[in-house]
């Protein structure tokens, strides 16, 4: 019916460059990544060397340290480390923004239609968490708050994922969650396409899912309206997790 059209045309052309720019968005996380286990040798060597020269306590304050504190008359940096990991104790305990500064105007309104174009429905429940509908599909199953790699070992088949955001390495985890929420991203961010990939409801975008929510309460996710429902608040880590509705 569109054969010929310039409808399949523009689709044909939109096509191409998904395919083509959906590998290398993925391709780029890799090779941005490439260096850095060197570049920490690297900096643990020099943060051994100043150690040894009495500019500071232990290799790892060289994470610390401002580029003055590299001249050679800087002297002992012990304070400005002690002051530095303070500060970043206390902000790491905040919550990242979603966004910093300002999309354009255009630009902002595109992400936002593109969202409430996924909405499936306006009538959102009552004191529900809303985010992105990121992967369609509804779920029924208890939290699971992942912080980082060092807690994969800690989920449970059936489990929702809760997490900040995710990235390559949290793919495997994909295999075992009834669904998945996060607090960043968008229709395009990794746990989107992944959820997509794997056939799981997904919300993204929460903003503070992981400060809301806790291991061990059952929420109910729908991916298609892009809502988590909080079912129970209790934290026990026992229970059933329904799987997506075929076609939902």
């Amino acid at each position: 019916m569109l054969k010929g059209t310039r409808h399949l045309h523009r689709f044909e052309t939109l096509l191409g460059f998904a395919q083509h720019y959906a590998l290398l968005r993925e391709e780029q996380a890799r090779d941005f990544t490439l260096g850095w286990p060197l570049l920490r040798r690297c900096l643990t060597a020099i943060g051994e060397h100043l150690r040894d020269g009495g500019v500071v306590a232990a290799p790892d304050d060289v994470y610390f340290l401002t580029l003055e504190a590299f001249e050679p008359d800087a002297g002992p940096q012990h304070a400005v480390v002690d002051r530095r990991r303070r500060e970043w104790l206390q902000q790491r305990k905040l919550a990242a923004p979603l966004a910093l500064g300002h999309l354009p105007r255009l630009l902002g309104n595109t992400f936002d239609r593109m969202a409430n174009n996924a909405r499936i429905t306006r009538n959102l429940p009552s004191g529900a968490l809303v985010g992105h509908p990121a992967s369609p599909g509804r779920a029924k199953g208890r939290v699971r708050v992942v912080d980082g790699p060092e807690e994969f070992s800690q989920f449970q088949p059936g489990e929702i994922l809760v997490a900040k955001a995710t990235a390559p390495a949290w793919t495997p985890l994909f295999t075992h969650a009834a669904a998945v929420v996060t607090d960043g991203g968008n229709l395009a961010a990794h746990a989107s396409l992944v959820a997509r990939e794997y056939g799981i409801p997904a919300v993204v975008g929460v903003g503070n899912a992981t400060e809301l929510l806790r291991t061990g309460q059952l929420v109910t996710v729908d991916g298609s309206a892009g809502t988590v429902e909080v079912e129970c608040t209790a934290v026990e880590l026992k229970g059933t997790a329904e799987l997506p509705e075929p076609g939902a």
